[in-house]
């Protein structure tokens, strides 16, 4: 059994990165957004360990348990500890002192669920045209650009920076981890347009929003990947 594989060894460094963004988040003192670079590193990481563990058939099983542990913490402790901070930060005075020492500790319920959501995936079948649930990665994107907007301090900080917004994101994030809507994933058969309109949709429409919003594009984005792939999967037209 190789360990020190270069795929293994790229999924190790994942989880080195992943452990620094941890501490960082714990302490608090770094601006949220230089906290992301070492994620967005963790995610380049994630893509290509698997991308190289395919292309020299580096694939085993110690590996697969690797990468799921790794993404554990980069993806799957990281977001908890997000909200938690933002649970810290927000006006608490209307739920009470001892709710407001209780209820930011709900943040790990998306820690929870990334493990089930890793764990699921672990012991499933892979399918190439979807995804059962929204992969951990993008939820800690989607999380992160949240936290980013609301350390702007503009009018969307009041929104989000509220107990009920963010009891409101643990748990359509939970959700959106552990069910089994079907998302589409962004594994490119054959490099045509046909069988591919919807994913170039999603990719281009991205571009230009990221381009034209920065991180506020994201939870947009968000949204029109569900409906997209609700529409692909679910609609008329997919039957």
């Amino acid at each position: 059994m190789k360990i020190f594989s270069l795929a293994n060894i790229i999924t190790l460094l994942n989880l080195f990165f992943g452990c620094i963004a941890v501490l960082l988040l714990v302490e608090n003192n770094i601006e949220i957004q230089y906290v992301f670079v070492l994620t967005f590193i963790c995610l380049i990481l994630d893509f290509f360990d698997g991308l190289i563990a395919r292309y020299y058939n580096m694939q085993s099983d110690i590996g697969i348990q690797l990468d799921s542990l790794a993404d554990m913490i980069s993806f799957g402790l990281v977001p908890g500890i997000i909200i938690y901070n933002l649970f810290i930060q927000a006006p608490s005075s209307y739920v009470g002192s001892i709710l407001s020492s209780v209820i930011p500790f709900f943040s790990f319920l998306v820690t929870i669920s990334s493990a089930i959501r890793l764990a699921k995936f672990n012991i499933s079948k892979s399918n190439s045209s979807f995804f059962n649930g929204l992969p951990t990665p993008a939820n800690t994107i989607l999380i992160y650009s949240i936290a980013i907007i609301i350390s702007d301090n503009n009018k969307f900080a009041d929104l989000f920076l509220s107990y009920s917004s963010l009891i409101f994101l643990v748990l359509i994030s939970s959700f959106l981890l552990i069910c089994n809507l079907k998302l589409l994933n962004f594994k490119f058969k054959k490099f045509k347009i046909k069988g591919n309109r919807r994913r170039i949709f999603i990719l281009l429409t991205s571009a230009i929003l990221v381009y034209m919003l920065s991180f506020y594009s994201i939870p947009i984005i968000m949204i029109i990947y569900i409906v997209v792939s609700i529409f692909t999967f679910y609609g008329k037209t997919s039957k």
